[in-house]
């Protein structure tokens, strides 16, 4: 009796064993991951320096984890004495020997120095608490898509490959999940193992250009609407089809855009340029459209030509509005939010979309809708174009005397 009771606990044990030890299997993270390092202080390697921003250090706070942890980073960039390179982790874990190989480092046995590498888990859906697993030496700090999801200040061998020291619970979300693991070394050996238990394809993909602010003149147009019927309310109505008794519509504005001292209402067409701040009603009143500082129930137009040497396909769009936002590009609607709300800060998008450029010019339209309190917007795209208005080439249209034109690339220089 005694006996079966032992067996049968025995078979039990070890069926949930089996299952445990299947839940927890994670497959080895592969493809090439992109690396960096950065030395520590004498003697302050490993354990005490897992909590010290190693990059910030070594670039003057030009470089820090949370930048890279969100953002990634390009190959041949530069944080102190080193570049970004691409490399695939040898299958012992060993950072130290793969560094050499790649011409990183000549020494053999850095110590007191912290890796930094980068891949992306690109996944078909998302997928919920799954099993990360890490292993290192000596100790580990883990982001997963700009959040901090681990830490283990330790200092220790990494153990063997295809076991884990470290689970840890993780979401995926659908498409590419950006991870980043820091592995600070103290001395002797210097390594890693990295493993995940999700359906996943990895291999660092590096990041899209930023959206950088769009800067220059636009061709401005305002209209009044019913009382308390701004912001979200006044999205999807045509304002300048009603002040103009339909003889201009959104629709026309958008495909042909307008010339400078053309009426619709009340109001001439009128160029600006937006302030750094992206207060609409403020600069109004500065280039004399109203005198009204605080003009509640009211939509803006703003027309600006984004001129590209290529065409290009999914370009990265951003806006922030106060209050409700739509967006027109060669004439077709590319987005829409009917929301009341504060624009932010200069610089942060609260809406991105992907938008197709055309070679040349491209004829853009957004439209503000201010319920009251606050006016104004940001707007920027990650693709390299010159930015100027230029009016139709029919009827009285002159194109905008003194044009703003300014690179991608001279923006993103400003930031």
């Amino acid at each position: 009796m005694y006996m079966k009771l032992f067996v049968l606990s025995l078979a039990c044990l070890m069926s949930f064993s089996l299952i445990t030890s299947s839940v927890d299997a994670q497959e080895p993270i592969t493809g090439e991951w992109l690396w960096m390092i950065a030395p520590t202080e004498a003697n302050q390697g490993g354990q005490a320096s897992t909590d010290i921003d190693s990059l910030a250090v070594a670039s003057d706070n030009a470089v820090t984890e949370d930048m890279v942890a969100k953002n990634g980073a390009n190959e041949g960039d530069t944080v102190g004495d080193y570049k970004w390179t691409l490399g695939e982790l040898p299958e012992n874990g060993d950072i130290n020997a793969m560094l050499v190989e790649l011409g990183v480092v000549e020494n053999a046995d850095f110590n007191d120095v912290s890796s930094y590498a980068l891949t992306t888990l690109e996944s078909a859906d998302a997928q919920t608490d799954v099993t990360l697993g890490v292993s290192s030496d000596d100790s580990i700090k883990v982001w997963l898509n700009g959040e901090v999801v681990h830490t283990n200040a330790v200092n220790r061998g990494r153990g063997a490959a295809g076991s884990y020291q470290d689970s840890i619970q993780v979401n995926l979300v659908a498409g590419d999940n950006l991870l980043l693991i820091k592995v600070s070394e103290r001395g002797g050996g210097w390594g890693m193992f990295a493993g995940i238990d999700a359906d996943v394809t990895s291999g660092y993909k590096a990041p899209p250009p930023p959206i950088v602010s769009i800067t220059g003149e636009y061709l401005w147009m305002i209209a009044p609407t019913e009382a308390n019927q701004g912001g979200a309310n006044s999205t999807d109505i045509d304002s300048l089809a009603v002040a103009s008794d339909d003889e201009v519509t959104e629709e026309m504005v958008a495909k042909n855009g307008a010339a400078e001292g053309d009426s619709v209402g009340d109001y001439d067409w009128v160029l600006a340029e937006l302030p750094e701040n992206g207060d609409i009603n403020a600069m109004l009143v500065a280039a004399g459209v109203t005198e009204n500082a605080d003009f509640n129930d009211v939509s803006s137009y703003a027309l600006i030509t984004l001129v590209s040497a290529e065409a290009v396909e999914g370009a990265m769009m951003g806006v922030s509005s106060d209050d409700s936002v739509k967006v027109w590009l060669n004439g077709e609607v590319v987005h829409n939010n009917p929301v009341n709300r504060g624009r932010g800060g200069a610089g942060s998008f609260q809406d991105t979309f992907s938008v197709n450029l055309v070679k040349g010019d491209n004829l853009l339209l957004i439209k503000v809708s201010e319920r009251g309190g606050g006016w104004g917007m940001f707007a920027g795209i990650n693709a390299e174009v010159e930015t100027t208005y230029r009016a139709p080439e029919v009827g009285t249209a002159v194109e905008a005397a003194g044009k703003y034109a300014t690179t991608w690339g001279n923006l993103k220089s400003k930031k």
